[in-house]
């Protein structure tokens, strides 16, 4: 039996589908109360018809790298049967996404070393690499992705271009779980980006003080601190699976009753 902070605990999971079951199941592994209730979901792009060519010409073997900046962005790949050929080589934004892509039979080549971001995968990627003998890359993002990838790619001279794969929109919560929210019936919410702090804003508003916010990285938490949530934890590494263990590691052990 585990002997960790998490034990007994209720911890929102603020995403569903396979992430969420899989972080519900290392919670429940822990002994938590895993709440799965999504907040964010994707939905298909505005310019469906740009996704499909941009999609159409990576199976074709257009694109010496793709870039891919969320697991979501992999579950779109999967979902409309795209093949990647062997001659596309494959950077990820961090672990996790390198998980989802492994996951799904496709081989990672670069993911960045430290923290999982945008900027670090563009930056350690183009260093000491030819644009010449490079050829063109495809970025793979939501449309709320910042441009940071292809930017910095395009500045630095490398061929690019961006598939807007899908777009992040806002789940209405149950009612009962909006009202634990506010009563403080939930231990632990992950935040793990932007968009489910939005929504958990507008869904919910404050918070209560006994309700612990669990970050999944620095940049997601100073996000939280304008949105006006205190953050009691951030995971430095940017990854789901660092969060829950750092947080079963730290947190008090609650007294068996």
């Amino acid at each position: 039996m585990t002997s960790g902070g998490l034990r007994g605990t209720r911890v929102l999971v603020p995403r569903g589908g396979a992430w969420g079951d899989r972080v519900a199941a290392d919670l429940h592994a822990r002994g938590a109360d895993a709440v799965i209730a999504p907040l964010i979901s994707s939905a298909a792009p505005r310019d469906t018809a740009a996704r499909d060519r941009a999609f159409a010409a990576l199976s074709a073997g257009a694109y010496a790298w793709m870039f891919v900046t969320s697991a979501a962005s992999v579950e779109q790949l999967r979902q409309h049967g795209v093949r990647i050929p062997d001659t596309t080589r494959i950077a990820a934004v961090g672990r996790a996404t390198a998980r989802a892509l492994t996951e799904a039979g496709w081989e990672v080549d670069f993911v960045p070393a430290g923290a999982s971001s945008a900027a670090a995968l563009a930056a350690q990627w183009c260093a000491g690499r030819d644009p010449a003998a490079t050829g063109r890359s495809l970025v793979v993002r939501s449309d709320l992705a910042q441009a940071v990838v292809s930017d910095e790619l395009e500045v630095r001279g490398f061929a690019v271009d961006v598939c807007i794969a899908y777009r992040t929109v806002g789940v209405d919560l149950e009612p009962q779980v909006a009202d634990a929210l506010r009563s403080g019936g939930i231990d632990v919410v992950l935040l793990t980006s932007l968009s489910v702090g939005r929504e958990l804003r507008r869904q919910v508003g404050r918070l209560p003080a006994s309700t612990l916010v669990a970050s999944i990285g620095p940049g997601t938490s100073r996000d939280a601190a304008v949105l006006g949530f205190t953050v009691g934890h951030t995971a430095q590494t940017q990854s789901i699976d660092a969060l829950i263990s750092e947080l079963d590691a730290h947190l008090p052990v609650k007294e068996s009753s």
